[in-house]
């Protein structure tokens, strides 16, 4: 009878992760023609009573600080055609593609295969990295563990299989970051020195030591074993996997030094090396691309953008390559995430050296197709882009030849066909993106609608009242007030086919105005009125009548619970009983402060009818006034400079003799001398 799989668990007493661990592994005790051996190191009798349940073949092993010893105890003891081992704090979540391999007998073309690690970073599975492990190959008498610290399986040789298949792996979850650095390092890092005085020509042994000194960030000792395990390294007759991560990550420690013209010559002679391979030279040009950057090594950095380029392309075409030419935290996974950033250097590189033809090429490679690879890196085609304001012509004529859907870069089109003056083009590729636009984006495309005069409908389509409320708050914050009242002008009947949003900005637009100008009595009732129509319009439309009855309700917007108020009390001065709106007026200021030097405007209209031989001054209407004087207090403490300068003008034209008023203007001034637009 014959076994196919022999599989080998080395288990303690994590008994949270065993039951899940052998749960995942019925499905291949029960398909195929298995076996099942446990190396059990713990000490916990119902951890054996639990492994009992899925196998007889345990074998005690007493914890000698070496993972490989206990891995060939295992090993020793497999009787079948494939090896597979793993530990009880990881579990497979589908077996299925494990077990085809073996069913079809498709495993007896290969001598090995990979499947992936889910290494979790937290407890909660939400940060994770996967990386594929070569746990799995044919058994023969030569197959063996090395090394007591992060074993390796060996001969691990080709033809090799890449599997889908993952595990669950939580062992590398930590609450702290700096607890798992200090307690790995503490743990590992003195067994590792004593082993390699006891063998000083183990390159493996430096490579471990290397990193060790990298994880507490003592450098310059990392950078001493990688040299040594390089030198080491070239001794062998085969290139192994710890000779990549040798040469790769030399040049790297050697900047973190900071010395970047020494790293940058180092790795450019590695890349010389006859026994650094395609994927030692793709990862070394990810390193090199970068050191260009920081050095402004443009020309030459762009050689490494190429390099990059060419063997990438290179491993992608030869997949058997790329699964054996891999290193601990090197595969060819790793460096395909470099993709967008190399070639995003590479961009700045080419229009430093205002070679456009380099730089239509470098994005023509750009996997524009995958928004969600893209759509972290569109902040820093933007920066390119504005970067080089004399070339952006240029830029964008380069967008104009590319062939893809990519919303991002329709917009570059767009862009583009503006300045070309071709409307009719620009407003079809505005339609388009309008219909798919990127997060982040649709402030772009209202400037270039409100410009061209495009119809907004097909863009507010595609965008919530809630998005449109943030849009509009931004948009009058951001802008100059010259610049806003043109842009104002020119989007509000672009707006008429959709009221709701017409309200929204123009409640924005009138704060705006508002807190910032002081108007005649009859304007500025004019367009407090209009403010407060235009909140109380939306409000009738979103809330019932008896919920609006009672404007003080802390469910309703704080917009709508100052306007009802506040258009009663218009209402009441308009009719000329100035007294009776003076505690409408106060319960307006009370609720949004912002707008407090507005209601101060309304006092000084009212101070001025009420001292006409007509009136006396009523006490309510000086209360008022100290009130006011009391929000501009709160935005003071509150380090609300402009605001509270917006407020101070309009206080200090009411009360022009208060000198506590002229205290507050000058601190005003002093505390946000540095705010833009203060004043």
């Amino acid at each position: 009878m014959n076994i196919q799989l022999s599989i080998s668990m080395l288990v303690s007493d994590r008994m949270e992760t065993l039951g899940k661990c052998l749960a995942s592994l019925k499905p291949l005790l029960t398909e195929l023609d298995s076996e099942l051996i446990v190396v059990f190191t713990g000490k916990n009798e119902e951890t054996l009573e639990l492994i009992q349940q899925y196998t007889t073949h345990i074998i005690p092993f007493t914890w000698c600080d070496d993972f490989s010893k206990a891995r060939n105890a295992g090993l020793k003891e497999a009787k079948g055609e494939w090896f597979l081992y793993l530990d009880d704090d990881e579990w497979f979540e589908d077996t299925r593609e494990i077990i085809q391999f073996f069913k079809s007998g498709e495993y007896r073309r290969y001598q090995s295969a990979f499947y992936i690690v889910r290494n979790y970073l937290d407890f909660e599975g939400e940060r994770f990295s996967d990386g594929d492990v070569g746990r799995m190959c044919r058994l023969t008498p030569e197959t063996e563990f090395v090394f007591p610290i992060h074993e390796n399986l060996i001969p691990f040789s080709e033809p090799c299989k890449k599997l889908t298949a993952f595990v669950h792996h939580f062992g590398y979850a930590r609450k702290e970051t700096y607890e798992r650095k200090a307690t790995k390092t503490s743990r590992n890092l003195p067994p590792l020195l004593e082993m390699y005085e006891e063998n000083p020509n183990s390159p493996q042994c430096c490579m471990q030591i290397s990193q060790e000194y990298r994880s507490v960030g003592e450098y310059d000792k990392a950078v001493e074993y990688c040299r040594r395990g390089l030198s080491l390294a070239r001794n062998d007759e085969l290139i192994y996997n710890y000779e990549l991560w040798l040469q790769v990550n030399l040049p790297l420690l050697i900047s973190y030094t900071g010395d970047l013209e020494l790293a940058l010559e180092e790795g450019e002679r590695m890349l010389k090396h006859s026994r650094t391979l395609e994927a030692g030279s793709l990862h070394l040009s990810v390193t090199l691309t970068a050191l260009c950057l920081k050095l402004k090594k443009y020309r030459k950095g762009l050689r490494y953008v190429r390099l990059y380029h060419e063997k990438l392309l290179y491993l992608l075409k030869h997949p058997e390559k790329a699964i054996l030419q891999r290193a601990p935290g090197l595969t060819l996974d790793s460096a395909k995430k470099e993709t967008v950033p190399v070639y995003m250097d590479g961009l700045f590189f080419a229009a430093e050296d205002k070679d456009f033809q380099t730089a239509k090429q470098i994005l023509s490679w750009m996997p524009w197709e995958d928004e969600n690879q893209m759509m972290p890196h569109y902040p820093r085609l933007e920066e390119w882009k504005n970067t080089f304001e004399n070339q952006k012509d240029a830029i964008l004529r380069e967008y104009e030849h590319l062939k893809t859907s990519n919303s991002y870069v329709c917009i570059q089109k767009v862009l583009f066909a503006e300045k070309q003056k071709r409307k009719q083009k620009a407003e079809e590729l505005w339609r388009e993106c309008a219909a798919n636009c990127p997060p982040g984006f649709q402030w772009e495309l209202f400037e270039i609608a409100v410009r061209n005069q495009f119809s907004l409908e097909a863009l507010l389509d595609h965008m919530s009242p809630e998005a449109w409320n943030e849009y509009s708050e931004t948009v009058t914050e951001r802008k100059e007030w010259a610049e806003m009242q043109a842009f104002y002008q020119k989007i509000m009947p672009l707006l008429k086919v959709r009221p709701f949003y017409e309200r929204k900005l123009e409640q924005c637009f009138l704060e705006k105005l508002l807190t910032r100008e002081l108007f005649e009595p009859v304007k500025l009732i004019e367009l407090l009125k209009q403010y407060c129509t235009s909140i109380c319009t939306d409000a009738s439309f979103l809330y019932k009548e008896e919920v609006l009855a009672k404007p003080e309700a802390f469910a309703l917007p704080t917009r709508y619970r100052f306007a009802a108020p506040l258009k009663d009390a218009l209402r009441l001065i308009e009719a000329g009983k100035f007294i009776e709106s003076f505690p409408l007026l106060k319960d307006a200021l009370h609720i949004y402060p912002k707008m407090s030097g507005t209601v101060g405007q309304l006092l000084r209209y009212l101070e001025e009818e009420i001292q006409s031989p007509k009136q006396a001054v009523p006490e309510e209407f000086m209360l008022l006034g100290e009130q006011v004087k009391q929000v501009l207090r709160g935005l003071i403490d509150g380090g609300q400079w402009t605001e509270a300068y917006g407020v101070m003008g309009q206080l200090l034209s009411l009360l022009p003799d208060d000198l506590e008023i002229l205290r507050m203007k000058q601190e005003i001034l002093r505390q946000g001398a540095g705010i833009q637009n203060l004043y």
